[in-house]
């Protein structure tokens, strides 16, 4: 760890972590052991800035990697306790999001990608219940905590959106996703969750599967196209007209040729959270 950074420093985040080692020793040498390096580091360095550390839901739980992860916690509230620096223990429940890694530790991206690519998913028990964090909220989370708005409850701070379903039901939205692009029907995204799983979802769509076909209905005064459809909000279709004579639209097409535009989004534009941004092109 660079000197310059230590002393340098208003506010570290932890985020290392070992979940998957070879040796069940490994879990501790690793959580454990590198948040000891990193507060002896800050204390050599007398940098008393903020810090803090992710931890897990299975801190609560006696297995080594909730055990690894449960030192780590206490090993920082000690040096809270010592040192007078504000500590922010984090557990995180389950992660998901886009391009998370499938077979690794998340049944949510391992859903995603099987389902996404026609392979076969195994559940054992449908009502085992998920309690969920969307990747995106934790970021917008930390970025809180770096101001001084964490989300702290008792001795520990969540993620303040949270989503709590089962596996069954999980497995059952990703189903209505794929089967969408046949039934043309969207799944209803009325809550949050839905958005973020279909989200997730697309990032492990193969590349020649974002294109799927349509069904057109031709006549000499042009076309009709199913294109979406919506239990709650009817249909969304593509027509195309031959030049006809009157007045259609106000959309001018300046080609030699047929132009057609639909767009769809599965939320508003929200203009003080852009998804977007301007950066001037350097000639």
């Amino acid at each position: 760890m660079g000197n310059d950074y230590i002393l340098s420093s208003d506010f570290v985040f932890n985020l290392a972590g070992v979940n998957r080692p070879k040796n069940q020793e490994n879990f501790m040498k690793g959580n454990f052991g590198f948040a000891t390096t990193l507060l002896d580091t800050l204390k050599k360095y007398k940098n008393n800035c903020p810090v803090m550390i992710s931890s897990s839901i299975q801190a609560a739980l006696d297995n080594p990697y909730g055990k690894s992860k449960k030192a780590g916690e206490d090993l920082m509230l000690e040096y809270s306790k010592e040192t007078g620096a504000k500590v922010l223990v984090y557990r995180f429940s389950n992660v998901f999001g886009k391009w998370c890694r499938p077979n690794y530790n998340s049944a949510v991206a391992t859903f995603c990608n099987n389902i996404a690519n026609g392979l076969p998913v195994q559940v054992n028990d449908r009502s085992h219940p998920m309690d969920l964090v969307y990747i995106d909220d934790v970021v917008t989370e930390l970025i809180h905590s770096a101001e001084g708005h964490e989300n702290k409850v008792g001795d520990y701070c969540k993620v303040r959106v949270e989503h709590h379903t089962t596996l069954g039901e999980i497995v059952d939205l990703l189903y209505s996703f794929k089967e969408s692009r046949e039934s043309l029907f969207v799944t209803d995204m009325s809550d949050g969750f839905s958005k973020k799983l279909y989200s997730t979802y697309l990032s492990y769509l193969p590349l020649d599967k974002f294109s799927y076909p349509l069904v057109s209905h031709v006549d000499n005064r042009g076309s009709f196209t199913e294109f979406l459809k919506s239990k709650e909000r009817g249909q969304v279709s593509i027509n195309v007209s031959h030049p006809p004579t009157g007045y259609t639209h106000n959309i001018e097409s300046l080609g030699d040729s047929d132009m057609v535009t639909v767009m769809w989004f599965n939320e508003c534009f929200n203009p003080k959270k852009p998804d977007t941004f301007f950066e001037p092109i350097k000639k």
